[in-house]
């Protein structure tokens, strides 16, 4: 696995209008070591840059404290705006978001800030598989590396990081391929989501990348009689299945009281659709199923970021539950009123119920 931990620059000194120039403010100057502890236990082999002069300043320190020469790209370099100074630059920006072509005389498009920026990713990841590597970048440059990853990544997602210097996204890549993405605030840092503060968008099948997890809204049709017993740790647990027609599996691990979907994360190596098998059978014991990719979601948090895949399974035949986190599973019409991720699940169960998908 290849890992790249972009560094968007600190805070630049803006009565400086040249681009390549530009430094950092004393404030941008000394939130570099924000940076600096970051990078400090990530064990970076590489350090890459912009050749812009704020984008260097930022990771320069670090690389400093770990022995490494800063190597510049040129096409990580800033998207170019014009020949001259534009004070709109907010306007021009929502512009620019709303029309990838978008630009004016001289300056570049964001189509063409991302296809030079793609170009020069790949032969990283050619040149330098399986290090961990930094970027120093660029706020527009990033973003449009993001939104290749993600198209539900636009105009908001970087109005929302475009004051925070610096800033940083980490990538991780099997080969060409990003398996995995996260942003982070390290001004704000955080262990875990917050689950309450968060913006869930839904894609077509094969519209995302960087797929991070999956989703399983199962159907369970197999059974005639009453009950059906499933061993769980030593004893028996009854699972109705009285008029299960069109009714949704959910479970519920051991530690809480509330219901869940199966699925999780993709493990390295792992395809969403191995992922989502393997998830199935781990928490609700199936065994015999049919399983199919339905669509693509995205889930914005604050400082975490993360792709997945939504599965449609229809459930056989269930065995013994394994002996991992789950201890239950249970028949709902919908959605449980007690339900984990209650701003994430009613998102994707709305869609998965107005089948706009191609199963």
């Amino acid at each position: 696995m290849t890992t790249i931990y972009f560094i968007r620059h600190a805070e630049p000194d803006l009565n400086v209008q040249d681009d390549f120039s530009r430094p950092l403010t004393p404030k941008g100057q000394a939130d570099t070591a924000l940076v600096t502890a970051f990078l400090s236990d990530k064990n970076i082999d590489v350090a890459l840059s912009s050749p812009y002069k704020r984008a260097v300043d930022t990771i320069a320190p670090f690389a400093s404290s770990a022995s490494l020469h800063i190597h510049t790209i040129d096409d990580f370099r800033e998207r170019k705006v014009a020949d001259e100074w534009i004070l709109s630059f907010g306007e021009y920006a929502q512009k620019q978001w709303a029309n990838f072509e978008y630009k004016l005389p001289s300056g570049e498009s964001l189509s063409e800030v991302q296809t030079r920026n793609i170009t020069a990713l790949e032969e990283v990841l050619r040149e330098y598989n399986g290090k961990n590597i930094v970027v120093g970048t660029h706020g527009t440059s990033l973003s449009t590396i993001i939104h290749h990853y993600d198209n539900t990544y636009g105009y908001n997602g970087f109005e929302k990081m475009a004051r925070i210097f610096p800033w940083v996204c980490r990538m991780d890549f099997d080969d060409n391929n990003c398996i995995g993405m996260e942003k982070i605030d390290l001004f704000n840092p955080i262990d875990k989501p917050d689950f309450d503060n968060c913006v869930v968008r839904t894609a077509d099948l094969g519209a995302l990348k960087a797929y991070k997890y999956t989703v399983i809204f199962a159907r369970y049709q197999g059974f005639s009689h009453k009950f059906h017993q499933a061993k769980i740790q030593g004893f028996s647990h009854k699972l109705r299945s009285a008029k299960i027609q069109n009714k949704w599996l959910y479970c519920r691990a051991k530690e809480r009281n509330v219901f869940e979907t199966a699925g999780g994360h993709i493990e390295p190596g792992e395809t969403p659709l191995e992922a989502a098998k393997r998830e199935l059978y781990e928490e609700t014991g199936a065994t015999k199923f049919d399983i199919t990719p339905a669509f693509d979601y995205a889930v914005h948090y604050p400082n975490v970021y993360a792709n997945g895949q939504v599965f449609l399974a229809d459930i056989h035949e269930l065995g013994d539950m394994p002996a991992f986190e789950m201890a239950e599973v249970a028949m709902f019409n919908t959605i449980p009123d007690k339900m984990r991720f209650p701003h994430i699940l009613p998102v994707l169960f709305e869609r998965v119920t107005k089948g706009d998908f191609n199963e």
